[in-house]
């Protein structure tokens, strides 16, 4: 068994992709699946949040992007968090590739992913570039936004892009999951925004979201996911609905015997909010 490979992208900053790596990260870990993170945005922010920064003189995640032929074999550094490792960033890396191999991330990921369940990769907005070899790389993407008016139209842009690449490499299209952030549906704009969501991209795009709560900043500036950090804030009880639409939409396998959170059995939690 190999892992499933999904990219965490949108054209739009500020939409929670960093925060939804590391929470699902640390969600899938906890249930027993063996999870890498790859780092791709330059300002390490998913490592950070994970407690990982980049080691002196071994590869991390742009490594491939400047050199051919790079795998990431000993650049994934183990995390506090059950289950969960690290490929963490150059923060010096300015965006520019060192050569045209588009699919220099899936080969770099070869080695490694039959010893993960599942790879998640934080791809930065506006680098089009590592989107495409990100995309070339995965099985799936997640498309975190927010409920406004910028947060569509980021999403309508990022869906554009991410259609012309497919058809540009002619490669097979990949599933889509739109996962709404920081939700408050006692404002129009967010009802309205959903509604505008569902109709463009269709309910069976959609899946559950998280909503606004102050835990999320809080633990991420204690460099701890939400699940750890407070276990029973709701954005952690919305992070493990997420987890569970995202592994029955990508058929994420797990080599545990469970794929249960221990708090679900144990503390009566539910799944989360639909939004779908």
């Amino acid at each position: 068994m190999t892992a499933r490979v999904l990219s965490i992208a949108n054209c739009k900053g500020g939409t929670g992709k960093t925060t939804s790596a590391v929470n699902l990260a640390a969600e899938l870990g906890a249930r027993g699946y063996r999870v890498l993170v790859v780092d791709l945005d330059p300002q390490g922010h998913s490592g950070l949040g994970l407690g990982v920064t980049a080691r002196l003189g071994f590869p991390n995640a742009h490594t491939p992007l400047l050199r051919r032929q790079t795998s990431f074999e000993g650049a994934a550094q183990v995390t506090d968090e059950d289950n969960v490792s690290v490929v963490p960033a150059d923060r010096s890396f300015d965006g520019q590739l060192g050569h045209g191999d588009i699919r220099c991330l899936s080969d770099a990921l070869a080695p490694l992913r039959h010893v993960h369940d599942l790879v998640l990769i934080d791809v930065p907005p506006s680098a089009a570039a590592l989107t495409v070899c990100a995309l070339m790389a995965s099985d799936g993407v997640v498309v975190p936004t927010t409920l406004d008016p910028l947060g569509l139209e980021g999403v309508r842009q990022f869906a554009r892009s991410y259609h012309d690449t497919m058809l540009r490499f002619r490669a097979a299209p990949l599933g889509l999951a739109i996962a709404p952030m920081r939700i408050d549906l006692r404002t129009n704009v967010e009802r309205e925004t959903l509604g505008a969501l569902r109709t463009a991209f269709g309910p069976g795009q959609m899946v559950r979201g998280v909503r606004t709560d102050v835990a999320v900043s809080e633990a991420f500036a204690q460099r701890r996911p939400v699940r750890r950090y407070r276990p029973r804030a709701r954005a952690a009880e919305d992070f493990s609905g997420l987890t569970d639409d995202l592994v029955q939409r990508f058929g994420i396998d797990c080599t545990a015997a469970f794929a249960e959170p221990p708090y679900s059995r144990h503390e009566g939690f539910s799944r989360g909010i639909s939004w779908r």
